[in-house]
């Protein structure tokens, strides 16, 4: 290595400003590794080397993408017109179906996720069943089946009780016609036919028994899904003062009030003694529709009628008496109880003569009564 040197003057201090100037020799080769070894010279530091084994810091997360959608639908068949049907996906997402043909659920649901599509609400009248409604969502789902059938219309059964039938005594109902029901005892009776919701009936007498008249109460009215009880009949033999109770024709409105009552007349017998007890019979509309409600327990008599003569014709059968209230101190009172057919009607016989002197007289008095609502039939 090859040295320079540089000369460099020495000042001297101010005591010695006379003197000569002092040359003095440094090497510049030193002197440079000298500067370089500290540093000087005013360059910057070099940045210090990585070290391997320190661990690099982790860098931003990136989430994951998101899972895939499908939907589940599928076809629809044998849906009756007008009529809807509510399916669901595992329980949930009611979706409402108002037509035949390809359905698409509104719901999607993530990819791997199970699915059983189920009827919550079958259409009216209609069963509905799922075929190819349950699995694993992979990709979207076409191809559910619903198919509904229609069920049969519910049916209810027609009947009542008959009562006043002796023994070997049949009578013969028919409803409107369509049907005929003997019926040869007592006790309830059901007619074969059951009726559907909404179906009109008509119960009737087509044939009553020999030397009986026959009454039907509550044989009129419509199905009101259940099933009808509530039909009444009521057989009594002809031309006589038969024991029981007998209902008016005749129905008063209860003012004020969605209801109607009619009298009742309970009859019992002892010998030519006939005695008549007192009620009421109350309905639920004004027009005395459907089954009445008749008074329970024992009727106290109202009037007692002692039998005097009787006499009949092929259209009726009369009896003349006294009538006497029980309750009151009146004096008996002339009348005329008067049976034809299922009809049995009382008539004020006061005139002096008699107003009807024979059974033929009493015809055009008894027609009026029975169409006016007078008379009284068997309940």
């Amino acid at each position: 290595m090859s040295v320079h040197f540089r000369a460099r003057r020495v000042v001297p201090d101010s005591s010695h400003l006379n003197a000569r100037a002092v040359w003095r020799f440094a090497p510049l080769g030193l002197a440079a590794v000298l500067l370089c070894a500290c540093g000087g010279g005013g360059g910057t530091d070099s940045p210090a080397a990585p070290d391997p084994s320190t661990p690099m810091p982790p860098g931003p997360s990136v989430p994951p993408p998101a899972p895939a959608h499908y939907t589940v639908g599928g076809t629809v068949t044998g849906l009756a017109a007008g009529q809807m049907l509510v399916l669901q996906n595992q329980g949930a997402d009611d979706f409402t179906v108002g037509a035949n043909g390809s359905f698409v659920m509104a719901a999607s649901w993530p990819a791997g996720s199970s699915y059983a599509v189920t009827i919550k609400t079958h259409p009216t009248g209609q069963q509905c069943s799922v075929s190819q409604g349950a699995g694993t969502l992979s990709s979207t789902v076409a191809s559910v089946l619903v198919d509904c059938v229609s069920l049969p219309a519910a049916t209810y059964t027609l009947g009542g009780m008959a009562s006043g039938l002796s023994a070997g005594q049949s009578v013969v109902l028919t409803n409107g016609g369509s049907e005929d029901l003997t019926v040869s005892a007592d006790g309830g009776f059901t007619f074969t036919k059951a009726l559907v919701d909404g179906a009109v009936y008509a119960i009737t007498v087509k044939t009553a028994p020999a030397g009986s008249g026959c009454v039907v109460r509550n044989g009129f009215g419509s199905v009101a899904a259940t099933s009808v009880d509530s039909v009444a009949v009521r057989c009594a033999p002809l031309a006589t003062l038969s024991e029981g109770p007998w209902e008016q024709d005749q129905c008063l409105p209860v003012t004020g009030a969605s209801a109607g009552l009619r009298d009742l007349w309970r009859v019992s017998r002892s010998g030519n003694s006939v005695s008549v007890g007192a009620g009421m019979v109350s309905y639920r509309s004004p027009q005395c529709d459907g089954a009445g409600t008749a008074s329970s327990g024992p009727l106290n008599g109202t009037f007692s009628f002692e039998q005097e003569r009787t006499e009949a014709t092929a259209e009726l059968a009369a009896f003349w008496g006294n009538r006497r209230y029980i309750a009151t101190s009146m004096g008996p009172t002339k009348v005329v109880l008067v049976r034809k057919a299922n009809h049995l009607c009382l008539l004020e016989d006061t005139a002096t003569p008699s107003a009807f002197p024979d059974a033929a007289s009493l015809g055009p008095a008894v027609t009026a009564a029975i169409a006016a609502g007078k008379c009284y039939t068997p309940r």
